[in-house]
């Protein structure tokens, strides 16, 4: 079966997609449990920007947002600002958006496999092994700014691919690439780093007839990185805070020692046999227990890059895949976590796509070659296996994430919300501030119920102090705690 073009045939490869937009729509409130202090400060800073232009400290169309002791990027809380100016503030709109974004880049993938193969069968098959991953399933569970870069980077691909087809290498082919790449960069704190290795590898494209696509694309994104360059200079530090904690260069290590270091650090996030068997050792994006690639994708990308370096090397498209690939796992490993999955977000989007030349491949011989179909459906027992592995760990697994995202804190807030008594909270505690201020705004509280005191404040004698990580600085009483958090009474 080359193609989908027999109705029975297209019928099911239209059911496959539909159970693909199911599958990954599948949201439950119980799983993940709770709602993880960042999701909640993203989800309070898009609340914030959709009744007022605000973030949650009061600053005006900020460009980036303070959680914590870092800086979120602006694409994801103002993506989720536009919906929640429609539906009102929700965990489960912020998490549905998520879903929504990892969905687009899974059916996009397709249409890039349909494009690079002319392939409706390899289009299908792409969509449904994407949109079964784990990787990217559970990457949309969460309301974090990561979720946005599949997408862009499937849609960064498809421009790309469309003007390598076209061999139209105009100024104003280039200035896509370049509002893309922009938008990558803007998208993550890791991707400050990716989106200009992303606009460095554009220069496979360089060559005589070429040279103005290339400007015109690093010319589009100096111009998207204005903003970024001015906030640097007015707030000195913000953007690097993050990789400031977490780099490798903290350990007091040489320069030269630092390089060493981030190679053997690119060797493992990048190691295909570790994602095939294991995946993110924090279980935010990962419960353990299985791959987060399937190894028959795996197998099929190593295939696909042997494939295109034998016979597709002369492309622009695939040097470009190619060149990225090893460029995407550069920012995670100057820091000291591996095998870090949010950090490493864009990396099954070029698993894939290297997978693509194989698939079409095997499938292709499909009718012809008995091999073919012994390895086919061999893949297909192999992906079987690990996605029921999958499932059921994240179904039982899953919900048992209680501390990890602080699964206890909207019950200990129910009551004083629902009361519509006022809850105050210390100016330097920066995770209950998140917490509480959002559960006010999920509910309907209006922002003055959770008010945060000035440096040094002391609340009124009777009031309600909700508290994390910290004692009170002044007599106070408790009423009820979870884990970390505590609601606690100030005593006159």
């Amino acid at each position: 079966m080359r193609s989908l073009a027999d109705r029975p045939a297209l019928l099911l490869g239209l059911g496959a997609i539909l159970a693909v937009v199911a599958f990954q729509l599948w949201i439950t409130p119980s799983n993940p449990p709770g709602y993880h202090r960042d999701e909640a400060a993203l989800s309070l800073n898009a609340y914030t920007l959709s009744t007022g232009l605000r973030d949650e400290d009061g600053a005006r169309f900020p460009l980036f947002f303070r959680s914590f002791d870092d800086y979120k990027s602006p694409v994801y809380p103002y993506l989720l600002a536009g919906v929640f100016k429609l539906t009102g503030p929700d965990q489960t709109v912020a998490r549905g958006l998520s879903a929504v974004l990892v969905l687009a880049a899974v059916l996009l993938l397709g249409v890039l496999a349909f494009r690079l193969t002319r392939s409706a069968l390899v289009a299908v098959v792409v969509v449904v092994l994407a949109g079964l991953t784990p990787w990217l399933f559970e990457l949309g569970r969460m309301a974090i700014e990561a979720t946005t870069q599949p997408l862009l980077v499937v849609l960064l691909l498809l421009w790309l691919e469309q003007v390598a087809r076209r061999r139209r290498y105009g100024v104003w082919q280039g200035v896509p690439v370049g509002v893309l790449i922009g938008l990558v960069t803007y998208s993550y704190t890791g991707s400050r780093l990716l989106g200009p290795l992303f606009a460095l590898a554009l220069i496979v494209f360089a060559g005589r007839g070429r040279w103005l696509f290339v400007l015109g694309a690093w010319a589009t994104f100096a111009v998207a990185l204005v903003p970024m360059g001015v906030y640097a200079i007015r707030h000195p530090g913000n953007l690097t805070a993050r990789y400031d904690v977490t780099t490798i260069a903290r350990g007091g290590l040489s320069p030269s020692g630092v390089v060493l270091q981030a190679i053997g650090n690119w060797f493992r996030d990048g190691n295909p046999w570790h994602w095939a068997t294991g995946g993110d050792p924090a279980p935010y994006i990962h419960n353990g227990g299985y791959g987060a690639l399937f190894a028959a994708v795996v197998l099929l990308a190593i295939a696909g890059a042997v494939l295109v370096l034998l016979r597709k090397r002369g492309d622009l498209f695939w040097r470009y895949i190619l060149v990225a690939t090893l460029l995407v796992p550069i920012p995670a490993a100057l820091t000291v976590d591996r095998y870090n999955a949010v950090r490493l977000a864009t990396l099954p989007v070029f698993v894939f796509v290297l997978a693509i030349p194989a698939l079409a491949a095997v499938l292709g011989a499909l009718r012809m070659s008995w091999p073919a179909r012994i390895a086919v459906g061999l893949l297909a027992i192999a992906v079987g296996v690990q996605f029921a592995q999958f499932l059921d760990s994240y179904r039982t697994r899953g919900p048992a994430r209680l501390v990890l995202f602080e699964a206890g804190v909207e019950p200990l807030l129910r009551g004083p919300l629902a009361s519509g008594e006022t809850i105050y909270l210390d100016f330097d505690d920066r995770g209950a501030q998140a917490m509480a201020r959002w559960r006010a705004a999920a509910a309907g509280v209006p922002q003055d119920h959770v008010v945060v005191l000035p440096d040094g404040g002391v609340p009124p004698p009777g009031s309600l102090v909700f508290l994390r990580f910290q004692d009170c600085d002044f007599s106070c009483e408790d009423v009820a705690r979870w884990e970390d958090y505590q609601l606690r009474r100030a005593v006159g």
